[in-house]
């Protein structure tokens, strides 16, 4: 049986009723932007959703619409809020998820506020490489895993694997400044080559110092795999060559 947790409809100026909860996502200037736009056009068309602050006496947490609170804070108008008891933080990143609101960094954010070791030692590479979430997640992960990242289930299961990897592309990019080394679908291209277990980075310097040209942008990570493989094998005898994945 579904039971509803809603108390009550509210309407008020008091902007500072409202506060965000830790583990909810950072703002996006653009959705208030937009949501202003809206606004101005077509006037309020729905409520937010809030709890009680278990912190914060007498506030209320925001657990959907958060940036419409901001935009009617800047536009002078009334927030119209539901209030619903028993939210749990999960519940709030659940709704947020099935509704597409939220982005990879800001489940990287909640397993952080949450204390989770996986997360907290993702995060500090995050901060540090500023390489996107995707690839950092396969990297140290094993594989793609956005889904269970999501569900903060995600665990680091491969370390050393990810560090040998970030090495290995820091290398490539400050050597012969291809940028797009550090694109998702090119290290999701270049984990299969070192998942051969056949990768002799030594060997793939010295080729790309004869052809670092050759290295060019793919539309997705089979062509990256691809294109490594033949940069890898550029001039090199027929019986020295290597194939990283079956074809």
């Amino acid at each position: 049986m579904i039971i509803s947790k809603y108390i009550k409809t509210g309407e008020t100026k008091k902007y500072s009723l409202f506060i965000s909860p830790a583990h909810q996502r950072d703002i996006d200037n653009n959705s208030i932007k937009a949501i202003m736009e809206s606004m101005k056009e077509h006037g309020i068309i729905s409520a937010v959703s809030v709890r009680k602050s278990s912190n914060h006496k007498g506030k209320y947490e925001t657990f959907d619409g958060q940036h419409t609170i901001i935009a009617c804070k800047r536009l002078n108008l009334p927030i119209i809020y539901n209030e619903f008891e028993n939210v749990s933080n999960r519940a709030m990143i659940s709704l947020n998820g099935k509704s597409r609101k939220w982005k990879l960094k800001d489940y990287l954010k909640f397993g952080v506020t949450d204390n989770i070791n996986d997360y907290v030692f993702l995060n500090k590479i995050y901060s540090e490489e500023k390489l996107p979430l995707t690839a950092l997640i396969m990297m140290y992960g094993g594989g793609y895993a956005n889904a269970s990242f999501k569900e903060l289930k995600w665990r680091a299961l491969t370390v050393v694997r990810g560090h040998n990897i970030l090495r290995y592309i820091k290398d490539i990019e400050t050597s012969f400044n291809i940028k797009h080394v550090r694109f998702a679908r090119f290290i999701w291209g270049f984990g299969k080559v070192f998942d051969s277990g056949k990768y002799d980075h030594d060997r793939m310097i010295y080729q790309l110092n004869k052809c670092s040209n050759m290295l060019t942008k793919q539309a997705n990570p089979e062509g990256y795999t691809a294109n490594i493989e033949m940069v890898y094998n550029y001039g090199v005898k027929q019986e020295n060559r290597v194939q990283f994945t079956q074809k």
